[in-house]
């Protein structure tokens, strides 16, 4: 299957822009072997690390995936997420499994300046998919560094309250995969992705039964959830007022000091 990845590209003349690159994914290693001038080794990097994998431990699946984002982030930002994409697609296949894929899935979603969906516009069924179909053990070792997915999911509320971020630009995203318990992150977020000074930053506040829950990452303050399961007392409130003139002032010095960091 084909897949778009897309990152940020700052401009001689100080614009940014977005860089695609459409890709089979099952055709991955032969694309790398043909492209070497602008992914270098990574091809033969990915081949031996993947002789490494049929072992009985999946952390090993983490490491290589955590250690192509690492190592090479800077030469090609959307990397790891094309090596998530292939090992998707080498599971579907039967050749990989799924605790190696829960692993890879579980450390490539966090990667990069962004995260995963910002690099690849998969929409939610995908996303949906990929996690129903990890090992959930392997997931919740990998994503909160904890053995007792079983127990901790056992404990939770019937309705979790959780959070996201957005803005009046992304008012189609308010039932998206990706929430967080506190509502204070939402609202960070939220800030981070206002692209325009006439963008408006908001956060949609709900409750979600926890058996739409896919995924925690972090300390459990960060959810997947499945957005085809209806949530309960959802509501959207948009920054306004004086808030809204502060963080609008603000907005334009983050936007200097970006600008700034990406020339450097």
């Amino acid at each position: 299957m084909r897949y778009t990845y897309q990152y940020l590209v700052l401009e001689p003349n100080g614009r940014v822009t977005t860089d695609k690159e459409q890709i089979d994914a099952s055709a991955w290693l032969d694309y790398l072997a043909a492209h070497t001038d602008r992914y270098g080794n990574l091809g033969e990097f990915v081949t031996a690390a993947l002789a490494a994998l049929p072992t009985q431990d999946p952390l090993v699946a983490s490491a290589i995936t955590a250690d192509i984002d690492e190592m090479f982030c800077t030469q090609q930002p959307t990397a790891v997420f094309q090596f998530a994409m292939y090992c998707w697609e080498e599971f579907r296949a039967g050749r990989l499994s799924a605790q190696d894929w829960s692993a890879v899935l579980g450390t490539a979603w966090d990667c990069g300046e962004r995260a995963m969906l910002d690099h690849i516009p998969l929409n939610s069924a995908q996303g949906v998919q990929m996690f129903e179909a990890a090992d959930k053990d392997t997931l919740f070792r990998v994503t909160a560094r904890r053995d007792d997915w079983a127990s901790f999911f056992a404990g939770l509320p019937e309705l979790i309250p959780v959070y996201r971020g957005i803005t009046t630009a992304l008012k189609y995203r308010e039932n998206g995969l990706c929430w967080t318990t506190l509502s204070e992150k939402a609202k960070q977020l939220s800030g981070q992705n206002v692209k325009t000074a006439d963008d408006i930053p908001g956060v949609v506040a709900a409750l979600v039964p926890k058996n739409a829950v896919l995924a925690f990452f972090g300390q459990g303050d960060e959810l997947v959830i499945n957005p085809a399961i209806a949530k309960e007392h959802q509501e959207t409130h948009y920054l306004s007022g004086t808030g809204l003139s502060k963080f609008r002032q603000n907005w334009k010095k983050w936007q200097a000091a970006e600008k700034k960091r990406r020339e450097e």
